[in-house]
């Protein structure tokens, strides 16, 4: 603007002096004839001055179109300075914390969970009042061109038998997903049989499973690694068939024979568009060998046992000696070359609202020959039955999904001084286990197969045991819960654990929990 102004002055000046120069030789001439000329100069002066002001005008307007050019230049830089031109990363929080691109093409979940207990046991001779870290996990899912998906995940609290002081995985697998009714999965996985081992720990009813289900890796391992095929392939339906090695978490194949286990359930509800409504029904299915090479080989993988609801497999014999925990049914190693276990199971699940009707039993056969040639052939029955009720009237059919009872959202969240209390769900469950055909003795030893030697005198098992738990379930956001249980157990015959003998146990357990 600056140089427009000079030119201004520059032109004005040099009309001036035209003018005053043609004053000065107006003196050697006629005036009048003077007076015209100096007339016609003015208005040429005029005319070029409106010419110059035109001109002026628009190289004015050209050089503020060039200014506003650089300025949104300037701006449009500036808003692109370490940005990226692909797609954009959201994030949210959606039963764990998400990142996935606009395009669906990606996303990388983090899930975890946190369930910190706290067990009161009478008789306290067979395991001290504790405090436990049951899981401590964290792990993440990450979902790559729409149809794959690899999840990985770690548990931080026991190793998978209990034990103290080791990280152990769960979960490590592939899966592809491209067909919702035929789904693959490959790697280390939870092969499912039944209902209540099948859903997650973090939205079980009860505080532990139920006796018909909490029966060890010898009857139901919770993780093991092979192939899956899954998937709901019509309304209201659900199977998974999986082929595993039948060796448990964390382990190889340590034998030939694998495990075939398969589930197929049916929502009549959902089919027939029952609203709040869920008629469920199920059966599960598997098929193993249990094999030893000679008579003189012994190992965990031959022998079963169980212990109560109040301990699940968290048994604690710190400052024990000579004791099996508080396995109430126990036995030695087969002592045969190749014993055939299969497992059948029937479950159902009835729920209209805020009230839901769950029960399952499951027989396991074991069958073969011994190495001396007798015939074997000995049965394990175990069922429960259980009733819940969300008190603050939260639907069961919304938390319901591909067979299976998930998590529970609250009407009202928790918060401090507003509104809000969460939800409140009650819940009364008996269990039985029934392993009688096993015909146990006093001193744990099995009469026939499986009968290597008796066990000590510091410890003795049952073959039936049967147990009621009422539970009471604060669910204060869909991510955090609190629970309080208390389970009666009572004994076909009086356990020995630690030199003490009793034909019950009485538990209060309580579990604060935060899952994502």
């Amino acid at each position: 603007m600056n140089q427009l102004s000079h030119f201004k002055y520059k032109i004005i000046t040099v009309g001036v002096l035209a003018i005053f120069s043609m004053v000065v030789r107006a003196e050697e001439t006629d005036p009048a004839e003077q007076v015209k000329k100096l007339q016609q100069m003015v208005q040429q002066l005029q005319q070029q001055r409106l010419e110059q002001d035109k001109q002026m005008e628009l190289l004015t307007k050209e050089l503020v179109g060039v200014e506003n050019q650089l300025s949104q230049s300037k701006i449009v830089k500036a808003e692109e300075k370490g940005s990226s031109k692909g797609a954009p990363v959201l994030a949210n929080f959606k039963d764990g914390l998400v990142f996935e691109d606009g395009t669906g093409n990606w996303g990388l979940q983090l899930n975890g969970r946190l369930q910190a207990d706290y067990r009161s046991i009478d008789p306290k001779d067979w395991k001290n009042d504790t405090f436990d870290i049951r899981r401590a996990r964290l792990g993440a899912t990450f979902t790559f061109l729409k149809d794959f998906a690899v999840r990985v995940e770690g548990e931080y609290s026991n190793t998978n038998d209990g034990s103290k002081g080791a990280t152990a995985l769960t979960y490590g697998y592939l899966d592809y997903k491209h067909f919702p009714g035929a789904k693959v999965r490959i790697g280390q996985f939870k092969p499912i049989f039944g209902l209540e081992r099948g859903e997650s720990t973090n939205f079980t009813d009860f505080q532990e499973l139920s006796l018909a289900t909490a029966t060890g890796a010898s009857f139901n391992s919770t993780y093991d690694r092979g192939v899956m095929l899954f998937g709901s392939p019509l309304k209201g339906t659900y199977y998974n068939l999986s082929y595993v090695n039948g060796s448990g978490q964390n382990n190889d194949a340590m034998k030939n024979g694998k495990d075939v286990i398969g589930r197929a359930a049916i929502n009549i509800a959902d089919i027939a568009e029952w609203k709040q409504s869920v008629v469920h029904f199920g059966i599960s299915g598997s098929e193993n060998t249990i094999q030893k090479s000679s008579a003189s080989v012994t190992g965990n993988d031959t022998a079963l046992s169980t212990y109560t609801e109040a301990n699940g497999i968290t048994s604690n014999t710190i400052g024990y000696t000579n004791t099996t925990a508080t396995k109430f049914f126990s036995t030695t190693a087969f002592n045969d070359p190749s014993i055939d276990k299969s497992r059948l199971g029937f479950e159902t699940a009835l729920a209209y609202g805020p009230v839901k009707l769950q029960g399952e039993y499951i027989n396991t056969n074991f069958s073969g020959n011994t190495f001396a040639g007798s015939k074997v052939d000995k049965d394990i029955d175990a069922w429960y039955a259980s009733l819940t009720w969300l008190v603050t009237g939260e639907s069961y059919s919304d938390s319901y999904k591909d067979a299976m009872f998930g998590r529970i959202v609250p009407k009202h969240n928790f918060a401090y001084n507003q509104d809000g209390f969460g939800a409140i769900e009650l819940g009364l469950r008996y269990s039985s286990f029934d392993a009688s055909d096993f015909n146990t003795t006093a001193k744990g030893c099995v009469v026939g197969s499986g009968c290597l030697t008796a066990t000590t005198a510091t410890a003795a098992v049952t073959n039936k045991a049967d147990a009621w738990t009422a539970g009471a379930k604060w669910i204060l956001n869909p991510n955090a819960r609190i629970l309080l249980n208390y389970v009666y157990t009572s004994f076909d015959t009086p356990v020995l654990i630690n030199k003490f003998s009793s034909d019950t146990e009485k538990a209060v357990t309580m579990r604060a929990q935060y899952d994502f």
